[in-house]
């Protein structure tokens, strides 16, 4: 019996295979790119733009440490979310908590745009349970949070004008002392 195919069974599977591999390389290629796409703009968790006013008054991160990547614990609104961004609000202190989620070996620490650690915010590599880093003062310096020894648990944070409580609390004390003096001035009266 011939063979009037010059191409045999054994290399058309090569070919099938070789062919099946370039798409799956191409498939992951693009969700990398994907990914880093909203990382750079700094305004996605999960596709979806991020709510800003939904951070106020949070003053506790919450993460699972993995080798894989950061999970968002807390607040809600990172809850599952891989290497979600993190907002701050400028001159707001913050606490950061990890939860260790695979007995590795990794810390947290908050870099700037060169990857220099800021103020010295950063743990101790550990394989505990859990670790904080306390008293983080949010500045307009810091970029990304990360885990020092493995580069794919490094995620962005967008700083955020201070809020203007302040102001709000100065304005409202004006307001209350003109009452009262009123009030006062009306009880001075009678």
């Amino acid at each position: 019996m011939s063979r009037n195919n010059p191409i045999s069974r054994r290399t058309a599977m090569k070919l099938t295979g070789a062919a099946a591999a370039t798409a799956l390389v191409a498939g992951c290629s693009d969700d990398d790119t994907d990914e880093e796409n909203g990382g750079e703009n700094g305004g996605e968790n999960g596709g979806e733009d991020i709510d800003v006013e939904a951070w106020e008054g949070v003053d506790t991160i919450e993460l699972n440490g993995a080798l894989g990547g950061w999970e968002g614990v807390a607040p809600d609104m990172i809850a599952g979310e891989e290497n979600p961004t993190i907002v701050l609000f400028e001159d707001q202190e913050y606490d950061f908590t990890w939860y260790n989620a695979d007995s590795g070996t990794h810390n947290i620490e908050i870099w700037d745009e060169d990857e220099e650690v800021v103020e010295d915010y950063q743990t101790d590599q550990v394989n505990d349970d859990e670790q904080t880093l306390e008293g983080v003062v949010a500045s307009e310096d810091m970029a990304y949070y990360r885990c020092y020894p493995h580069d794919q648990m490094q995620a962005p944070i967008q700083v955020e004008p201070p809020l203007d409580d302040d102001e709000n609390g100065e304005e409202d004390e004006e307001a209350n002392g003109e009452e009262d003096d009123n009030g006062n001035g009306d009880e001075d009266d009678e």
